[in-house]
């Protein structure tokens, strides 16, 4: 029973540093709600460590994540005849006055799937590479685009996620 209440309070605490991450995410990239690339990028940061291990295992470097989201917003203005790469410039850094927090639809569907993923198992930490799990088995959007162009395969990545979680429990 302790335990249990106890990882409930960790796992509150993998949230919130989740959800503020991914809001300082999206801020950092001049957007007002995060998307599943911002939980992604704030799951990559969590103290954890899971997440970053998928992507090294994968051969990836965690790191060129970012790079790979930009592009994909280069792509697709180059591909309605803006080719001035207009993302060169850093975006101004938006300032929260959110009392409340709000993500995209691609977010929303990343903290539903992470809550489905803690009442299918409850007996183990919810950790970053449960959100590269959730985020990588998304088919659309900015963030599968990121993770194909990074040479990150879904089902590879499924399985390098369950290797993770058997390592780090």
């Amino acid at each position: 029973m302790f335990n249990r209440i106890k990882l409930r309070f960790c796992d509150m605490k993998t949230i919130s540093t989740l959800i503020s991450g991914a809001d300082e995410q999206a801020r950092i990239s001049g957007e007002d709600e995060p998307g599943a690339e911002h939980y992604l990028l704030s799951a990559l940061n969590l103290s954890d460590g899971s997440a970053r291990k998928v992507f090294e295992r994968a051969g990836a470097d965690p790191d060129k994540f970012r790079v790979a989201i930009g592009k994909q917003y280069n792509d697709a203005l180059n591909s309605v005849g803006i080719n001035d790469d207009p993302i060169k410039a850093d975006p101004e850094l938006i300032a929260s006055t959110k009392i409340f927090h709000n993500s995209k639809p691609s977010g929303q569907a990343v903290m539903k799937a992470l809550y489905a993923l803690k009442q299918e198992d409850k007996d183990k930490p919810l950790v970053g590479a449960h959100v590269v799990g959730v985020v990588a088995g998304m088919d659309h959007g900015v963030a599968a685009r990121a993770l194909r162009a990074m040479g990150l395969d879904q089902k590879c990545i499924a399985n390098l996620v369950k290797e993770e979680l058997k390592s780090h429990h």
